[in-house]
């Protein structure tokens, strides 16, 4: 089967993600981790490409990238390339070092951009052997804390939706990564659209317009609207739709609203900014409660959900 067309144009933002072929080890040494963050570095000022987030893992890569006029398989086809050369060189091996063709999810950067970068940053800890994901060197974390970083990484556009201001958005960031501690696996980052993309129907659509490849790119979300939508989960929760919608924080609403974000991003095409508007929250906010729902799913509710949302 044909492999399918990247989709690249200025502005993509991509989650990378490169293993080693056969399960090898890509990493044995600090060095190793140096010589791949300095090849990033230089290809990264070379093609202009933005990072968000990063973590090298002994035998696979996570990026968080947003990509200029220079597409992403160029910068990526160098990296990988130049350090397979380095690693066999240094280890006295030949042929393929990555497994295939490396893993670029193009994502939502307004739906998915805050819990991408701490998924990232979490990796450490979802290992068989935990690390301290707090303290491990080989990720951007420390970046956000106002350490110094070996590459150049955009935390800006994280840390702005916490607080204008550096210091209580780097406490809010702190807390924000702490409490996806008992999150695990997430999977939801992996059940993609067509292998390719991480995103609502609205999503799909601007990248059919930017994208040269228009005709390759499905759909896949329900059109449910948020009156619709709310009015299910009033019913299924026992909430009245005004309470669901009520400024202020009463925690017995906390699940039902949970519920509402999580049916949202999943199951339709409203969007984390949408629903922002519509429950007058930052998006922050409703990622929290997306994460906070995936630690302790009511199925039952999901299953009357659904059957509401089909009739």
């Amino acid at each position: 089967m044909a492999r399918k067309p990247r989709m690249e144009f200025e502005g993509a933002v991509y989650h990378v993600i490169a293993r080693g072929n056969r399960r090898t080890t890509l990493f044995h040494h600090a060095d190793d981790y140096k010589e791949y963050l300095s090849r990033l570095q230089q290809y990264q000022q070379r093609d202009r490409l933005t990072c968000y987030a990063y973590v090298l893992m002994p035998k696979h890569v996570h990026l968080l990238v947003e990509s200029s006029e220079i597409p992403l398989s160029r910068t990526m086809q160098t990296l990988q390339f130049t350090y397979t050369q380095y690693y066999n060189r240094r280890y006295r091996k030949s042929g393929h070092l990555f497994q295939g063709r490396y893993k670029a999810i193009l994502c939502d950067r307004d739906a998915y951009l805050l819990e991408l970068v701490r998924y990232l940053h979490l990796n450490p800890a979802r290992l068989r052997k935990p690390m301290d994901p707090w303290r491990y060197r080989w990720s951007s974390h420390g970046a956000y804390l106002g350490q110094t970083s070996p590459i150049q990484v955009d935390t800006d556009s994280v840390l702005e939706h916490f607080h204008r201001r550096r210091g209580p958005a780097r406490k809010a960031y702190r807390e924000f990564m702490r409490d996806g501690l008992t999150m695990g696996h997430q999977a939801e980052f992996y059940e993609t659209v067509d292998q390719r993309f991480l995103g609502d129907d609205r999503f799909l659509e601007e990248v059919a317009k930017k994208s040269k490849e228009r005709n390759a790119i499905p759909s896949r979300k329900l059109k449910i609207s948020f009156t619709r939508l709310l009015s299910a989960v009033a019913t299924v929760t026992g909430k009245t739709a005004t309470e669901l919608v009520e400024q202020g924080r009463y925690r017995d609403r906390t699940e039902a609203r949970a519920l509402l974000v999580f049916a949202a991003r999943e199951w339709t095409n409203l969007t984390v900014q949408a629903m922002a508007r519509h429950l007058g929250r930052d998006p922050s906010m409703i990622s929290r409660l997306y994460s906070g729902y995936l630690t302790q799913r009511r199925t039952a509710w999901e299953k009357r959900l659904r059957s509401l949302l089909n009739q």
